[in-house]
């Protein structure tokens, strides 16, 4: 929170230097929890909506593109060949870490024709790839259709090259949710799947509901059913209580699971969760050192993992060019590896076949076959 404010000061301060007319809104889970108290304390904010409100913000901006073009023109082609969608709203999880159920609410899933009808508008609007997003994608439900039956349906719109999901709960990543992944051209091979903890007890204090050993069991079926998968995980170390060998049983999970790459955090108190009145906690010295030292191993992991990618042929979807470089792409392969290839030609929404000439450690650099 202490980051986005001290962004969102910043937004500010280039609105009030800007020579045109702008509106600043505050939207998400950090907004539901102060209000409009972020007005007073970012003066230049105009707008504070909550994550409850989410649902409902195409109204509020429909209202105000109104207000500014009463004519009512119409928006001009999207010039992105990638977009989000949210299939599902809040939380029941309530891991003992985590604020979102309490400033999302429950979890609610939108119907199914409605984003169906939203992604073939998009496609229409000249998006390639669709990314369905949820607090926990794969606990949708709209009637009796669970979120494999949604992929199938979603699959089936004329036009869309490719869908990716995030995220997914280890609790709700069944066999049958894995091998329409497996079945289905269009989605692509990256899961990512949070494990938070290496160790079985640290789990239970996180209120998880799986074991250490439920999950690895899950990422084997995974990778039978799916070989080229890139698995990507949330990792947190220094939970309240952690012992050095339940922080080696992180370590040691990720050096069997060995993902592609993974985000990696020190546990940080938010107040109002369960785990904030936990006893235990550690200093901020040992989660530091804690984080380091898993981060390294994770860094060596992923550059195995794109170095070996070197000599292969690997599809890729190329979105756009390169920061400060117009004589580059950048895309993404089938899973979730970066790639750059050199190239003048306008490939935005272009899918091809490239060969791996090298890796930075974190991006494919690709070639023409």
């Amino acid at each position: 929170e202490k980051r986005a404010q001290a962004r969102i000061s910043q937004y500010a301060g280039a609105k009030a230097a800007a020579r045109q007319p702008q509106t600043l809104w505050v939207i998400g889970c950090m907004a539901e929890r102060l209000g409009n108290s972020l007005k007073e304390m970012i003066p230049g904010v105009d707008r504070v909506i909550g994550a409850t409100k989410l649902e409902y913000i195409a109204h509020d901006i429909d209202g105000y593109l109104t207000d500014c073009d009463p004519e009512g023109h119409a928006p001009p082609r999207s010039e992105n060949v990638t977009a989000f969608l949210p299939i599902m709203r809040g939380c029941n999880n309530y891991c003992t870490y985590c604020i979102v159920p309490y400033v999302r609410g429950d979890e609610h899933s939108m119907p199914l024709y409605s984003l169906e009808e939203r992604v073939k508008r998009m496609v229409e609007n000249g998006v390639r790839e669709v990314t369905l997003l949820g607090q926990n994608v794969n606990s949708y439900r709209d009637g009796r259709t669970d979120f494999s039956d949604l992929l199938h349906q979603l699959h089936r719109v004329e036009g869309l090259r490719r869908l990716r999901f995030t995220t997914s709960h280890p609790k709700d990543c069944g066999e049958k949710l894995i091998r329409t992944i497996a079945e289905l051209p269009k989605v692509c091979t990256h899961i990512h799947l949070p494990v938070q903890s290496g160790s079985t007890t640290v789990l239970r204090r996180m209120n998880r509901v799986y074991t250490r050993d439920e999950y690895l069991r899950l990422t084997d079926m995974v990778r039978t059913h799916i070989p080229a998968v890139d698995l990507t995980s949330d990792i947190m170390v220094g939970f309240p209580g952690e012992s050095e060998k339940e922080y080696h049983d992180t370590l040691s999970l990720v050096e069997r699971v060995r993902f592609t790459t993974a985000f990696m955090f020190a546990y940080s108190e938010r107040e109002g969760t369960k785990a904030a009145s936990m006893d235990g906690n550690l200093s901020p010295q040992v989660r530091k050192e804690r984080l380091e030292r898993l981060i390294e191993l994770q860094t060596q992991i992923t550059k195995e993992q794109y170095s070996s990618m070197v000599g292969r042929t690997v599809n890729v979807l190329l979105s756009q060019r390169q920061r400060r470089r117009d004589k580059a792409w950048m895309g993404q392969d089938y899973g979730c590896k970066r790639v750059l290839l050199a190239c003048r030609e306008e490939l935005a929404g272009t899918i091809l076949d490239l060969k791996v000439v090298r890796s930075t450690g974190m991006t494919l650099v690709c070639e023409r076959i």
